[in-house]
């Protein structure tokens, strides 16, 4: 398993490769992680994390940070460029230095590690966690020297030219069609690619129909394991709370709706301090705090940093509504957190997968895939006068956790392998 986010990171990324681990051993295969003994600061979150007890992880230095070269590069040639009045707007250094992505120096050392393992653990198979994309590398350079089967899991979307919630991939030409040739590459080398979504399988299998045999689903889930064991739940806070955490995506399509539907729901005197707020814990805390302060609903908003995920599972469980916002083709785990935490949602997502998950597993939550502030002010009073009149359903969580526990989805892609490829290898390899 070749994961670059794995404990002791602490990246939502982490998650789904820690769980396969977990249950990959507890049904009898044995995994094996690869992860990275320096990880890049800037995009990674370190904590006290372990890998899952009796799991084997081995970590690889990573050679070289091209993240602070390229920014020493383009600072100097900002720098120049000023002399003849000449202002640089974006980092031509990355798109030209870092490729496929700016985790490269990750891959010698990690490759010389990998074949360690592979020949000394007499391996079966090769997973790799994806992103970094620089990760697949690995993995397709150890499947020439082995011959080992190869499992790409694609987290995230990497060269598809797609609207990310509203803002175009901001990259030249000649990368696009780097990328796009890099991303073929990826998937001839594979003998299975997973991604997280339907809608991101059909996106890939219509790009590379010559490869859409390889491709399946295996949803990010929750950890069933993570449930809080208070019987009864908490009780809701006495304000009525929304929450939020983690990224926001303030590049996406209307990101100023919810905080627009909350200065309008104040300006009409519908809602005050005494008894609502919205809460969020994450790295954007002062643009949360900026933007009330502009809006003049800084008494509506907390805004705090990150706390640990265990601590944030409690806050979800007392929240009247969890916030939700995605970025198509790919669902935010923030929607599995809430279901299966019994929390209902109010979800500002264009239509499609997301939303049908929503409203089959979670009864009283709020789907808003029109831009109007006013449309999600009116759920958010709706959400209020159900609170208050005790109308709000429970959500299908034994339903929702039979198809999205991260065990159960550990077993279907177990299965998924075995059926689709064989532990013996073929002749032709």
């Amino acid at each position: 398993m070749i994961c670059y986010y794995y404990p002791p990171l602490i990246d939502v990324g982490c998650k789904r490769s820690v769980a396969f681990s977990k249950y990959f051993k507890k049904h009898q295969w044995v995994p094996y992680v690869l992860s990275v003994k320096n990880p890049d600061k800037t995009y990674c979150l370190i904590g006290n994390d372990r890998p899952p007890e009796g799991v084997f992880t081995k970590y690889s230095y990573s050679v070289i940070n091209p993240y602070k070269l390229t920014g020493k590069f383009n600072g100097f040639l900002a720098r120049i460029m000023r002399l003849f009045n000449v202002e640089v707007n974006r980092n031509y250094f990355y798109d030209l230095l870092c490729i496929p992505d700016l985790f490269w120096g990750w891959i010698p050392l990690a490759v010389l590690d990998g074949l360690k393992i592979i020949r000394q653990k007499r391996i079966d198979l090769i997973y790799v966690s994806c992103s970094p994309f620089s990760a697949a590398f690995i993995g397709i350079i150890l499947k020439i020297f082995t011959k080992k089967r190869l499992i790409i899991d694609f987290r995230d979307i990497y060269a598809l030219e797609l609207q990310k919630s509203g803002c175009l991939y901001s990259k030249p030409h000649f990368r696009k069609q780097i990328d796009l040739w890099l991303e073929n590459l990826m998937l001839e080398r594979a003998d299975l690619l997973v991604v997280t979504t339907e809608e991101m399988r059909d996106l890939y299998a219509c790009r590379y129909s010559q490869h859409s045999h390889k491709l399946y689903t295996v949803h990010n889930g929750f950890e069933a394991g993570e449930l809080p064991t208070i019987d009864p739940p908490p009780k809701k806070y006495s304000k009525f709370t929304i929450f939020y955490s983690g990224n926001y995506y303030f590049e996406g399509i209307k990101p100023y709706l919810f905080f627009e539907s909350l200065s309008l729901l104040k300006k009409k005197n519908k809602i005050n301090n005494r008894l609502f707020q919205f809460l969020y814990y994450g790295g954007q805390a002062e643009r949360f705090n900026a933007i009330s302060k502009r809006l003049q609903i800084e008494d509506l908003v907390v805004a705090n940093p990150y706390i640990s995920h265990e601590t944030l599972l409690d806050i979800i469980q007392r929240c009247h509504l969890y916030l939700i916002r995605i970025m198509k083709p790919l669902i935010s785990t923030k929607l599995f957190e809430a279901i299966a935490l019994n929390t209902p949602l109010l979800a500002i997502i264009p239509p499609g997968e997301a939303e049908k998950l929503i409203k089959k597993y979670s009864p009283s939550s709020y789907v808003i895939t029109k831009s109007s502030p006013e449309e999600a002010a009116e759920a958010i009073l709706n959400a209020m006068d159900k609170y208050g009149q005790q109308q709000i359903e429970d959500n299908r969580v034994t339903d929702f956790l039979d198809r999205f526990s991260r065990e159960n989805l550990t077993l279907k892609l177990m299965t998924l392998v075995s059926g689709k490829m064989p532990l013996v290898n073929s002749a032709a390899d």
